[in-house]
C-alpha cells in the first residue's frame, strides 16, 4: 500500500509538473523570441474563460514532453542503444 503511494507520487512530479514546468519555460522562451509580452505565471495559471481549461498550460505540457522524448532519444543515440537511427561508419 505505501510502495503504490510512493509510485503514484513520483509519476504524478515527473509526469505532470516536471514536464509542465520543462514546457512552460521553453513555451516562455518561444514567446519572448516572438515578442508577446507573457509571464510566467500567466502560462501555467490564466484560465480560458469560455471552456475552464488552462489556457497556456496544455500547449506548455506537449511541449515539454516533446523536448524530454528528443532528449531521451539524443542522448540514447549518443551513448549508442539506438544503433539503427545513426551510425557513424
Amino acid at each position: 500500500m505505501k510502495i503504490d503511494f510512493v509510485n503514484d507520487l513520483f509519476n504524478f512530479v515527473i509526469r505532470q509538473l516536471l514536464t509542465g514546468y520543462i514546457g512552460a519555460t521553453l513555451l516562455l522562451i518561444l514567446y519572448k523570441i516572438k515578442g508577446r509580452k507573457i509571464t510566467y505565471e500567466q502560462i501555467l495559471n490564466e484560465v480560458d474563460p469560455k471552456t475552464g481549461l488552462k489556457k497556456y498550460y496544455y500547449k506548455a505540457f506537449y511541449l515539454g514532453l516533446g523536448f524530454i522524448i528528443l532528449l531521451i532519444l539524443i542522448l540514447t543515440t549518443i551513448i549508442g542503444l539506438n544503433p539503427k537511427i545513426y551510425r557513424p561508419k
